[in-house]
């Protein structure tokens, strides 16, 4: 597996070309690195993971263990990931977490941006925020669209009638 970083410039960074920053110009990097775009990591695929692969989610609640054997990380992955995008999640009075199939869905978008496509926290908070706002404004468009056809259909029966 040969690992490739595309600067926003479209240059091409091997691992072996990044070296080690000292403190000093380590903190102006990372103001730098603010300021411009994340750095896209790319990967030559050699093969595709197949999370949840098969996967039916025909139990009602799902443990932290089984959420975490299910993606092959540790639960401490798992309990981060759900604090830091807000999932809701039941608790049992022990304080176990327990998942619905729908929030293991919503791990699963998680660990696509994080894990398999390289984002950072923040930036897959943001892509995920993206999404469910295009998702509402979709929905939104649908609506209006059978508001429109329903519209001309009750247009085209009065000028057949």
């Amino acid at each position: 597996m040969t690992v490739k970083a595309l600067t926003l410039f479209g240059e091409e960074i091997m691992p072996e070309q990044i070296v080690a920053v000292g403190k000093s110009r380590a903190v102006k990097k990372k103001k730098e690195k603010v300021a411009a775009e994340e750095v896209i990591v790319t990967e030559e695929p050699e093969k595709e993971t197949e999370i949840l692969k098969g996967w039916e989610g025909d139990k009602q609640y799902y443990s932290i263990g089984e959420v975490a054997s299910l993606f092959k990380v540790k639960t401490s992955h798992i309990r981060f990931w759900t604090n830091e995008f807000n999932l809701k999640v039941r608790t049992t009075r022990k304080g176990d977490r327990l998942y619905t199939p729908d929030q293991i869905r919503e791990i699963r978008a998680i660990y696509n941006l994080v894990k398999e496509q390289g984002f950072t926290i923040s930036g897959a908070k943001a892509r995920l925020k993206d999404r469910k706002k295009m998702t509402v404004e979709s929905v939104d468009l649908k609506q209006s669209l059978l508001q429109l056809r329903n519209k001309l259909l009750t247009i085209r029966n009065q000028l057949s009638s």
